[in-house]
């Protein structure tokens, strides 16, 4: 358990509630092993097994969960904690009388996965037994609760996400000083498995992709497995990285070039498609600050790259990173139908994105994802970003 963590994020949540247009947040989970509820690791910490609830209004939280969990929620010190045996229906109406709602958030999103942990079947259980227990108020949805509390990084989560970074980092430079001409894609992802392995680092997404790498021009970027491809001298290698660690995860993109002589210099085109790049990148992250809302970031880093001449990207400029590289709440992305609302969410103080595009050349994918804060006024790097392209060996 990690009380230090649930501490400070029911406190963010009460923030929330007290924000929001609800009186209280409501999370309604069961047997979290088997469907994981995104918004308990903040709240609880744990995984429980029978029917749990999680209610925080301004100034209290309080939980209602099984008899044999009520121990490691009583251990955080952080809610008021109700034990129960054959049913909470008691419990729960009790909790409603002490605090008397009209309106209760619960966790149901149409766009954001993590404000949508809770399922149809648990849903329809809810309100049974608010019925029950006389609620004759309004559920809504808590996306707008949940997108505050995750998005706003506490104190540790800042730290954890610095460490994924910085760490994620540090297996880019042993990669890059170990690796040899011969080295398929398969081989720098194996390279990179095997150190995540010594290290008890997680994949921030499926570990069959994670790292995701492209090995010269002659390749389809994307989701992709690593293959059987080398780089070509005067090419590039393209990595798509990010460990978690301690909970907590990382995503960035690197790319390297392979002179065909020691000291040789990438050609212009190669530098200039790096240039055009990265003065997208910095067009977008320089809109970056509180109160900007998410496609306006994307449509300034879109904007100086398609004004470079280069075609526009077809994915978000940028995501939240936290628990997961993809972690909801905001997203820098224009306003297409996959994307729902979620582009025009407003960005905070306290979240943490990526900003991210690329363009496909002769010699390789230039794709480049660096991880930025955001601060009162503006925004700061989580971890150096890339200037100039990476050498290899020949």
């Amino acid at each position: 358990m990690d009380r230090e963590l649930v501490a400070e994020k029911t406190e963010q949540a009460r923030e929330a509630v007290a924000e929001s247009d609800a009186d209280a947040w409501l999370t309604f989970a069961r047997e979290t092993t088997e469907i994981a509820e995104p918004c308990l690791p903040y709240l609880l910490g744990f995984d429980v097994v029978w029917p749990t609830v999680v209610l925080v209004i301004p100034d209290r939280s309080a939980v209602v969960l099984g008899r044999h969990d009520a121990p490691n929620a009583e251990r955080l010190d952080v809610h008021d904690v109700s034990p129960y045996d054959e049913s909470m229906a008691d419990p729960v109406a009790d909790l409603l009388a002490a605090t008397d709602p009209d309106r209760i958030a619960v966790n149901y999103s149409e766009d954001d996965v993590v404000a949508d942990g809770l399922t149809h079947g648990m849903y329809r259980r809810l309100e049974g037994l608010l019925d029950d227990a006389g609620f004759d108020g309004e559920l809504t949805s808590a996306e707008s609760i949940v997108g505050a509390v995750r998005g706003r990084k506490s104190p540790t989560e800042r730290g954890r996400v610095r460490e994924a970074a910085e760490r994620t980092e540090g297996l880019f430079a042993e990669m890059a000083d170990e690796w040899n001409p011969d080295w398929t894609e398969a081989d720098v992802s194996e390279f990179l498995h095997d150190r995540m392995r010594e290290e008890g680092y997680g994949s921030a997404w499926s570990w069959d992709y994670c790292p995701t790498v492209h090995a010269g021009g002659d390749v389809e970027v994307g989701h992709t497995l690593p293959g059987d491809r080398t780089v070509p001298q005067g090419e590039l290698l393209h990595v798509d990285f990010g460990v978690t660690h301690d909970g907590y995860a990382a995503d960035v993109q690197r790319v390297y070039f392979r002179p065909e002589e020691p000291d040789g210099e990438a050609p212009d085109d190669l530098q200039a498609a790096f240039a055009d790049v990265r003065a997208a990148i910095d067009a977008g992250r320089e809109l970056l600050e509180p109160g900007v809302q998410g496609h306006e970031v994307d449509a300034a880093a879109r904007e100086e790259l398609t004004d470079r001449g280069w075609p526009a990207f077809q994915h978000a400029f940028g995501h939240q990173v936290g628990r997961n590289a993809h972690d909801g709440g905001t997203l820098l992305g224009p306003l297409w139908d996959r994307y729902g609302d979620q582009p025009r969410g407003e960005v905070r103080a306290g979240e943490i994105y990526t900003v991210e595009l690329g363009v496909d050349t002769e010699f390789g994918y230039v794709g480049q994802e660096e991880m930025v804060r955001v601060i009162d006024g503006g925004h700061e790097f989580v971890v150096g970003p890339q200037t100039e392209l990476r050498r290899l060996s020949p």
